[in-house]
């Protein structure tokens, strides 16, 4: 089955797509834009000087303001194992973590009304997926954040 995300990107995976458009075409964005422009580079290439500006742009943005704002589109293939761990109490995590911030696994097990461990370990899952992303704080504290803002099932 195929789904429909659409997600925020961390910041180093918005530095990790910038050094593989670095790494595919020798060279840093400015050079490229720049005989992208003077069109000594294949008009072809448009869509990837679009994608790189944008994350060129996202990642200052970050820089300047400690905010990153990119959203990301992707269409996967699901298979029925990666399905099955789309429950309905991971899907429930996921739509708390979309509609609040929450400081700790503990606060969002509370908001859930479930034990702490098991959201734990739904979590995880979730973050294996690259739905979930768990941020330390301190020494002890592990906070959940959504990478997700949509998924749709795209039946076929």
């Amino acid at each position: 089955m195929l789904i429909r995300i659409v997600h925020s990107l961390t910041p180093e995976e918005v530095l990790e797509r910038i050094r593989g458009f670095e790494n595919q075409f020798n060279s840093d964005f400015e050079e490229f834009e720049d005989l992208f422009l003077r069109k000594r580079r294949p008009g072809n290439l448009l869509g990837i000087y679009l994608d790189w500006a944008r994350l060129v742009d996202a990642y200052r943005g970050y820089e300047e303001s400690g905010e990153l704002d990119y959203i990301f589109e992707e269409v996967k293939e699901f298979g029925l194992e990666q399905l099955a761990k789309l429950t309905p109490k991971r899907l429930a995590l996921l739509y708390q973590l979309a509609g609040v911030r929450v400081g700790s696994i503990s606060e969002l097990a509370h908001r859930v009304k479930r034990d702490v461990k098991n959201v734990y370990d739904d979590l995880l899952v979730l973050s294996r997926l690259g739905l979930v992303v768990l941020r330390r704080r301190g020494l002890r504290n592990i906070v959940p954040e959504t990478l997700v803002e949509e998924i749709t099932f795209l039946i076929r």
